[in-house]
């Protein structure tokens, strides 16, 4: 699906982003013509679908390990997330994990920085694609793509706004090559973070809800390489386009404590998807006669960001093929504490029960391929961001606002939609289940904790036993980084 790009080499200590590449005549061809630009865009989708990135790490891998998702240190603490689990920061385990991270996310910011700065350079036509504005749309997809790593290492290795939104947090890098790189506060990262997306959503406006670059039958084309203008424009679910970025905006403003702003984004995408502008609805089509092999576990209709990774089933497979707790390191903790009604689909149908009770998401695991174009495509695709979460930033805003009777529908729009027919949300209990559905929602996609940072939970539910999570919040910026300032 994309081709592979030069990848700006690494060095150790605080040198993530000073290397120039040994061979400036390989850089110098790879943007010699439009073939160039669009080979090394690609690839920094590969990148951050890898397993240092969202293709494990900050998914249903470390990021899942810290919502308290997999049953590991009450097992075997020699599995893997044992002390992650533990938020054992100054471990070994947890420092390798902040390590790949915070090097492979700031390798990612470079390239795209790197692709920033050439394209500023190009003549008007320069690309052959005049109806879609290639320079543009190139532009807004890294800009969102550095805003978005970025805010990712700040939600990890710094407070959150709530806690303290003056201390100091991590560089955000806007440069290439990038010598010398201070330590920003946590607010002026977000006001980056925040302006980066809002010209990205800019840049993306005209190609993807316009010229009809994005076009769709259902979402699931959205992930597929249909679009006749050619391959680069293909597939646009699997990219930051303009709505991606649009219910990102949602969630870094929910982030920052703005639920005006995470309200007005939010509801900015939905409208857009209620004029069947793009087409995110909730999974339907659930019956009782499923296999666990057929189900339609990635809810693809409802994932507005995720990135796409040809071998992610049988990557995952691979590590989690274990028959018992002592080798399953992803065994699921806590289900029937979390999943309280008897007809949650999230737990009937999304959950595989093998012979010993141990749980396996079926988030990852292979949807069984019947040929479908669709299928094949939810195998090798990893969520990052869905259409529940919008929903509950909207839910959370009309709390907020007095207006807790609206917010009640929109959960048991929710709930409905996974089939909870009991136990309806009222006005006097949205408030506490928009947390537990945002629980339930997250399994497996490494959300929940930082839904509880940003929040500011007290306790996170490690599947009926409560955590104090008391200065637990915020890892350790790695070894290698400390000469930043």
């Amino acid at each position: 699906m994309a081709t592979a790009m030069m990848v700006m080499p690494l060095a150790s200590c605080s040198k993530w982003l000073d290397i120039i590449p040994e061979d400036t005549t390989v850089e110098k061809n790879l943007f010699s013509d439009a073939a160039g630009y669009y080979s090394a865009v690609n690839g920094i989708y590969q990148t951050l679908a890898t397993d240092n990135l969202y293709g494990k790490n900050l998914s249903w891998g470390f990021a899942s390990a810290l919502s308290q998702d997999y049953d590991n240190y009450s097992i075997n603490n020699s599995k893997a997330f044992s002390r992650t689990e533990n938020y054992e920061y100054g471990s070994d385990e947890v420092k390798a994990y902040g390590e790949q991270i915070w090097q492979n996310g700031y390798n990612v910011v470079a390239n795209a920085n790197n692709v920033l700065k050439h394209i500023e350079t190009v003549d008007e036509d320069f690309f052959p694609n005049i109806k879609f504005d290639d320079a543009s749309l190139i532009k807004g997809e890294m800009l969102a793509v550095r805003a978005l790593v970025q805010f990712d290492l700040l939600r990890l290795f710094a407070p959150s706004p709530k806690e303290n939104a003056s201390a100091k947090a991590i560089p955000y890098v806007k440069e290439y090559p990038s010598f010398f790189n201070e330590r920003l506060t946590v607010g002026d990262v977000l006001a980056n973070v925040e302006k980066d997306l809002i010209d990205a959503k800019d840049l993306l406006a005209e190609a993807d809800t316009l010229k009809g670059l994005y076009e769709f039958e259902s979402v699931s084309n959205l992930f597929q390489s249909t679009n006749t203008a050619g391959l680069f424009f293909s597939a646009r679910g699997s990219r930051l386009n303009y709505f991606a970025v649009t219910a990102l905006l949602a969630r870094v403003y929910a982030y920052a404590g703005d639920l005006d702003n995470a309200y007005k984004y939010a509801t900015e995408f939905k409208s857009w998807c209620s004029n069947d502008k793009c087409g995110y609805k909730y999974t339907e089509g659930w019956t009782d006669s499923d296999t666990p092999e057929s189900r339609p576990h990635k809810l693809i209709d409802e994932i507005v960001i995720g990135f796409y990774r040809e071998t992610l089933a049988v990557d995952y497979e691979s590590v989690t093929s274990g028959t018992d707790g002592s080798t399953n390191s992803f065994a699921l903790k806590g289900l029937g504490e979390i999943f309280s009604d008897s007809d949650d689909v999230r737990r009937l149908k999304l959950v595989y029960d093998n012979s010993l009770d141990v749980h396996v998401s079926l988030k990852y695991k292979t949807r069984k391929e019947t040929g479908s174009r669709t299928i094949v495509v939810e195998n090798r695709l990893v969520p990052v961001l869905r259409l529940p979460e919008i929903n509950l930033i909207i839910a959370e805003y009309l709390v907020q606002n007095g207006r807790s009777d609206e917010a009640a529908e929109l959960v048991n729009e929710l709930r409905s939609a996974r089939r909870c027919a009991s136990n309806k949300v009222d006005a006097s209990t949205v408030a506490d289940a928009i947390g537990k559905e945002f629980r339930r929602e997250s399994i497996a996609e490494g959300q929940y904790f930082f839904f509880c940072k940003r929040t500011g939970a007290a306790q996170i539910n490690a599947g009926g036993v409560y955590i104090d999570m008391a200065g637990k919040y915020t890892m350790n910026i790695p070894d290698s980084e400390i000469t930043l300032n």
